[in-house]
C-alpha cells in the first residue's frame, strides 16, 4: 500500500493498492461511516459477485461486502466524508447506491474519464495527482450541508447521545432523524453505531500492532461499548462474524496488514468553517 501525502478537501484517506493474484482470495469489506471511492488502474474490483467494476462508489451501509481477488488488482481507494458528498460528487450520501457500487452509473462520463486516465498513469504519484486535481476541480463548498447537520455529526463523533445532540443543535429527535435520513440515508443512531464500530476496528488494529494480548475488553470500553459481549454483538451485526474470527480471516493475528482497510487514515479537510 502507498498512502498519499496530501489530500483533496472532503477526503479522509487516499491509498494506492496493488494485490497479488489469488484465485481464492476473498476480502470482507466492512461497513463504514465514510464513502468508498475506488478508481482502478486495471479492469476493476469484483464486489459481491458482480462483474469487474472500474470505478467503485459506495455510500454508507451496515452490512459487509465481499471483494474477490482472482487476478492481480491495482488502483487508488479514497475514503470520502459523507458531509462532503454533495461538494465532491454533486450527490447527497443518501443518493449513492451501495447495491451496485457502480461509479460509472452514478457519476457518468466523469468516472469513465477518470478511469481511462488512471490506466495511463505511470506511477503512484501521478495517480494521486490525477485524483487530487479532479476532486479539487469538482469541490463546491456551497453544497455542504446546513451547519446544524455538520455540528450534529461532529457531536456524534465525540460520543454524544442522539437526544443530547438534537437538543444541542436545536432540533427534536424526530426532526434530526428526518434530516439525517434525507442527507445520509441512515438515522443518527445508525451513524453513531457505525462510528463506534470504526473506533473499535481502529483500536483492534493498533492493539495488534503494539503486540497487546487479551485486549478486546479494553477495546470495548475505549470505543464506547457497555462491555465485550456488546462489542461482539455489534461486530457480528456489522461484520457478519465475531472480532476474533474477523482478525483471523484478515490475517491480523499473524501481524499481516494486506488489505486497503488496514491502512492508517489520514485526516483531510472538510471545510474551513
Amino acid at each position: 500500500m502507498v498512502v498519499a501525502g496530501r489530500l483533496p478537501p472532503g477526503v479522509t484517506s487516499m491509498v494506492g493498492y496493488q494485490s497479488a493474484p489469488d484465485p481464492g482470495g476473498v476480502h470482507r469489506g466492512l461497513p463504514s461511516s465514510k464513502l468508498v471511492f475506488i478508481v482502478s488502474r486495471d479492469d476493476g474490483v469484483c464486489t459481491d459477485g458482480l462483474p469487474p467494476n472500474p470505478v467503485v462508489l459506495g455510500g454508507m451501509h451496515t452490512e459487509a461486502s465481499t471483494v474477490l481477488t482472482p487476478v492481480a488488482q491495482a488502483g487508488v481507494q479514497l475514503a470520502v466524508h459523507p458531509l462532503a458528498s454533495r461538494a465532491v460528487f454533486g450527490l447527497p450520501t443518501s443518493d449513492i447506491v451501495s447495491s451496485t457500487f457502480s461509479g460509472l452509473d452514478q457519476l457518468g462520463s466523469r468516472a469513465a474519464r477518470l478511469h481511462q486516465r488512471m490506466t495511463e498513469t505511470s506511477d503512484w504519484s501521478e495517480s494521486f495527482d490525477l485524483l487530487h486535481a479532479d476532486l479539487v476541480a469538482a469541490w463546491n463548498p456551497d453544497l455542504l450541508p446546513r451547519p446544524e447537520i455538520v455540528r450534529a455529526w461532529r457531536l456524534l463523533e465525540r460520543g454524544w447521545s442522539v437526544a443530547s445532540t438534537a437538543r444541542e443543535v436545536g432540533f427534536s429527535e424526530r426532526r434530526l432523524q428526518t434530516l439525517f435520513r434525507a442527507e445520509f440515508g441512515c438515522s443518527p443512531r445508525t451513524v453513531a453505531q457505525l462510528m463506534r464500530f470504526e473506533r473499535a476496528t481502529a483500536l483492534i488494529r493498533r492493539s495488534i500492532m503494539d503486540g497487546a494480548q487479551g485486549f478486546l475488553a479494553d477495546v470495548a470500553a475505549r470505543a464506547g461499548y457497555a462491555d465485550q459481549p456488546h462489542l461482539t454483538r455489534e461486530f457480528r451485526r456489522f461484520a457478519g462474524l465475531a472480532p476474533t474470527a474477523w482478525m483471523r480471516e484478515e490475517g491480523w493475528l499473524h501481524g499481516e496488514f494486506a488489505n486497503v482497510q488496514a491502512a492508517e487514515a489520514v485526516d483531510g479537510e472538510l471545510s474551513r468553517a
